[in-house]
């Protein structure tokens, strides 16, 4: 039986061909279990430790890893452990090769992330069944995970059109996360507001360059125009259900605590939570970069804008507090 040479640049595999990385400190039952899983169309990667699979991990990442779970100084619990906790492969599929009764082996291996359990002897019929189910999974959220590059990649594409706000979309993103984790949202939101540092302004691919870039004040109709891009960004990500969460945050991050934001004019907790954070860095952002009509205010002068603000009725008060904090015992990162 062929085993892989693994090249470091290799990345992906054909989506016909699912690769599987088999871990086990058994010769015979590696080989046995590789011999089946490329019966069965698989791509075949092997691993004598849980050491040894970290190492083909950097080098090329599988699709889904089946591991044993006894194998010297390093488990396949702890394995699992390792791979969940590193966000290049929390998302892989794990699957555990325990004995029928080895209870306690099932139980640390679901503490651990373990996504499922395989008793020995293996069973083919099983297994096939079972690693079609997780992978078809694990090629969804690769296919999320994709769409998300594209996504992001068409923020820092509008983007580009202003020179003065290179790094504007990165920034954001960053200081939204960051200060979400602070005031705990949930996963889900985190994510949203990722994804919403890079699509916030997306609708300004809609305003004419006269406009955007102009090296002044806008006038009335100028501003009404402008105006517009939060209600455009919001329908030209309608219909991707993916971005469901990220869509309030596209459409309300230019509203006001006070009502008197746009598009819609929501006020206090009427606005949503990612729209609120959203809006206080993105306001504490354009106060630190120059622009042709306006200098770029220190670190300092930007937060007491922000809380002056926020005291004139401006933003919510929690978030401001929250990320004022954050910038004083942090700092703001690269620029």
């Amino acid at each position: 039986m062929a085993m892989l040479d693994l090249p470091d640049l290799v990345r992906a595999v054909s989506a016909d061909r699912p690769s599987i990385l088999v871990v086990d400190d058994d010769r015979d039952v590696r080989e046995a279990i590789a011999m089946q899983l490329e019966a069965l169309g698989y791509e075949v990667m092997t691993a004598a430790s849980a050491e040894a699979a970290l190492d083909v991990v950097e080098r090329r990442a599988p699709q889904l890893v089946l591991t044993d779970v006894h194998m010297g100084e390093m488990s396949g619990i702890d394995l699992c452990a390792r791979l969940k906790a590193d966000p290049r492969h929390q998302l892989t599929p794990v699957i555990i090769l325990t004995g029928v009764s080895d209870l306690d082996a099932r139980i640390q291996g679901l503490a651990a992330g373990a996504d499922d359990f395989f008793a020995k002897p293996v069973e083919l019929t099983e297994l096939r069944t079972r690693l079609r189910a997780l992978l078809r999974v694990k090629g969804l959220v690769d296919q999320l995970e994709r769409a998300e590059a594209i996504i992001t990649t068409l923020g820092a594409t509008i983007e580009a059109r202003d020179p003065y706000t290179a790094g504007h979309c990165e920034r954001l993103a960053r200081y939204s996360v960051a200060l979400g984790d602070a005031l705990g949202v949930p996963t889900s939101l985190r994510r949203a507001l990722r994804l919403g540092g890079y699509l916030h302004d997306l609708g300004k691919i809609a305003v004419a360059d006269s406009i955007l870039l102009k090296p002044g004040h806008l006038d009335a109709d100028e501003r009404r125009l402008m105006a517009l891009h939060p209600h455009v960004g919001d329908e030209l990500v309608r219909d991707l259900r993916s971005l469901d969460d990220v869509r309030p945050i596209i459409r309300h991050h230019h509203e006001r605590m006070d009502g008197t934001g746009y598009p819609d004019g929501l006020h206090g907790d009427g606005i949503p939570l990612g729209a609120r954070i959203m809006a206080v860095v993105d306001v504490y952002d354009a106060l630190r970069t120059a622009r042709p009509y306006k200098v770029s205010f220190s670190r300092e002068e930007a937060l007491r804008i922000l809380l002056d603000e926020t005291d004139g009725g401006a933003w919510d008060p929690t978030i401001v507090t929250t990320f004022d904090r954050l910038i004083r015992e942090h700092g703001e990162g690269p620029r």
